[in-house]
This record gives C-alpha cells, structure tokens and sequence, in this order.
C-alpha cells in the first residue's frame, strides 16, 4: 500500500514536467524543419506566444485560452495553447515540405509590428494617467483658491461634517 502511494506520487510529480518537455523538445523540431535560427517562446496560466526572426523580418505566433474558447476549443492552460501552436507550426511546415507553398507566403500575416512606429501601451496610459494639471484656463477659476469640482465640494462638506460629529 504505501509503494503504490510513493509510486502514485511520484509519477504525479513528474508528468507536468514530462509534458512541457515533450511540448519544448518537439517545438524546437519544429522549428529547425522551417529553418528558423533565431526564436523564443513562453507560456503561462492562460496564453503563450513564439517569436522569431527569419530573413531580417520578426514574427509572432500567439494564442489564448480566450481565443479557443470563442472557436469552441477547450483549454486548461497556456501549455495546452503552446502544444496547439507547435501543432499548427508542425502542420505548416508539413505543406512547404510538400512544396504546395513556400514559408514566406505563409507567415506574411503574422509580422510583427515595429516598435519604434507603435506607442507601448503603458505608455499611452502613463501619459493618460499624469499628465500635467497646470493652471485651469478658464477666467473664473483662474482666483487664487484652489478649483474644487462641485460635486467634490459637497462630498468635502459631508466628510468635514462627519469629522467634527467623530471628535464630539
């Protein structure tokens, strides 16, 4: 009883990591069947990507939980998602090696967006978010007090209110 319990846990220990080898191993099979040097990818709980470069061009793969859920596909993970895209890559590489197509007409949709034309997305909420109050241009408000939205006005009455009820 107690091996079968030591072997139970041990093979349980041991199967993610199985899995993800076997996903990475054939990944990299993949890739050097489309004779693709430069590439990296990664997964996590519920997406994965793969970039690479081929003929001074970057590219990008990337699929979701979400994604497959919207088609009707059920996902655990992002490993489930990263064994898809290696499955499709693996696909892909089985019909230019039947010489139906070459690799570049295939992956002409996937380039990646340059970054120096594109604005980061955190970028754009920075400037969003702290752009600089200044001096509001409107003559009226324009007094030494500090403007003060009227709707903020009565929530500040109220708090100053419920201050001095607290120090009675």
């Amino acid at each position: 009883m107690v091996k079968k319990r030591l072997f139970k846990n041990t093979l349980l220990r041991w199967m993610p990591d199985k899995e993800q080898n076997i996903c990475e191993s054939k990944l990299i099979k993949v890739i050097k069947r489309l004779k693709i040097e430069d590439f990296e990818f990664n997964w996590d709980r519920n997406s994965c990507y793969i970039e690479f470069h081929y003929k001074q061009e970057s590219y990008r793969l990337e699929h979701s939980i979400e994604k497959a859920k919207e088609k009707g596909i059920l996902l655990r993970n992002g490993m489930d998602c990263l064994n898809d895209l290696t499955q499709s890559l693996e696909d892909l590489s089985k019909i230019i090696e039947r010489g139906t197509y070459r690799f570049d007409t295939w992956i002409a949709g996937m380039k990646k967006p340059s970054s120096a034309k594109e604005m980061p997305d955190y970028q754009e909420e920075f400037q969003i978010r702290y752009r600089t109050q200044g001096k509001p241009q409107y003559p009226e408000y324009n007094r030494n007090e500090e403007y003060v939205p009227v709707h903020l006005k009565s929530a500040l009455r109220d708090f100053n209110e419920m201050e001095d009820l607290r120090r009675k």
